[in-house]
């Protein structure tokens, strides 16, 4: 299981500081229907996360000899991931904001303050499974434990740890805010600050490391 867990430790902390979604989680908590909202987000966030390590997963678990030895399709598919993951981190660190420049946010931060428990929930899913640069970092980490060839026992242990991890920036201020309440909304309002401002800079590192260590693995 150690080499599972290193396979999986880096996309998961990717997905763990990933700042757009928690700022998410945090306009939501920051809202009239925190608790419930909060709730439902989490599951969708937790859901598409592990539904898209699970096709990497079996993909890659198809294409691993019984012996554990990588095929040449493997070696491609890990080239290609750390490939995109760098391009990805290129692309984020020249929309970094300039020295003294306001980080622009997106849209779809205005709508939520007014989202319903459904729509909170259908919209982390599609966050993490859907959204190119999370998707990345979820399939990632399934490919890179389909590789090991591991027992069925030890994959789904694989998958609760790899859940456990990627999504703890999430539950944790969910869990936390159901216990304390609004006593947290100044923390709060000023970590959204922080990370719409330094996302770029954030994620442009991350996808740099992720990707280089992915391809590594093909050698």
């Amino acid at each position: 299981m150690d080499s599972a867990v290193s396979a999986i430790l880096s996309p998961a902390v990717g997905i763990l500081i990933s700042p757009f979604p928690i700022v998410g989680l945090i306009l939501i908590l920051l809202s009239n229907k925190a608790r419930i909202n909060s709730i439902f987000y989490t599951v969708g966030w937790i859901v598409g996360n592990i539904a898209v390590f699970f096709i990497g997963l079996f993909l890659m678990g198809s294409a691993v000899s019984s012996s554990g030895e990588q095929s040449m399709l493997v070696k491609i598919v890990l080239i290609v991931l750390g490939v995109l993951l760098i391009l990805l981190g290129a692309h984020d660190f020249m929309k970094r904001p300039k020295d003294g420049e306001k980080a622009t946010t997106p849209q779809w931060f205005e709508k939520m303050s007014n989202i319903k428990p459904g729509g909170a929930m259908f919209f982390a899913f599609v966050l993490s499974a859907v959204n190119p640069k999370n998707m990345l970092l979820s399939l990632t980490a399934g490919v890179s434990v389909g590789t090991l060839n591991l027992a069925g026992g030890q994959e789904i242990t694989a998958t609760i740890i790899f859940g456990i991890i990627a999504c703890c920036s999430i539950y944790i201020p969910t869990i936390a805010f159901l216990i304390a309440g609004n006593k947290l909304n100044n923390v709060l309002d000023n970590m959204r600050k922080w990370l719409i401002q330094n996302n770029s800079v954030i994620m442009a590192v991350l996808f740099l490391f992720i990707g280089l260590n992915i391809i590594s693995k093909a050698f």
